[in-house]
């Protein structure tokens, strides 16, 4: 009888963590793909995921035109963060931008030669 109270007991404790591991997966891939993206300046933007960013350009044609190119990203509760990089027509680097601590809401991306 002690063996099968045992038994009962580390199945419910199995059960629970893998209950446990599969919610904390669930959560973590919902995170890592959901994303918001600011406007577009010559194929080039912003996307903005909890609290990382990014300045990317068009996979299949990059930037449309080489010069500076500034992307915002507004920060909850602190300095909000900015980065321009000087890109060169169909460039299709991704540049990760400073993370904000809290949250990170859309920002602008702008374009000048």
């Amino acid at each position: 009888m002690r063996k099968n109270i045992v038994l009962k007991a580390r199945a419910a404790t199995a059960a629970a963590a893998l209950l446990v591991a599969a919610g904390t997966t669930v959560v973590a891939a919902t995170n890592a793909s959901a994303y918001t993206e600011s406007n577009k300046a010559n194929n080039c933007w912003g996307r903005y995921y909890n609290t990382d960013w990014d300045q990317l350009c068009g996979s299949a044609s990059g930037a449309a035109k080489t010069g500076n190119y500034k992307t915002t990203a507004a920060c909850s509760f602190e300095s909000d963060e900015d980065m321009t990089i000087y890109r060169y027509q169909y460039s299709t680097a991704v540049v990760d931008g400073e993370d904000c601590t809290w949250d990170v809401n859309v920002g602008t991306t702008t374009f000048w030669d």
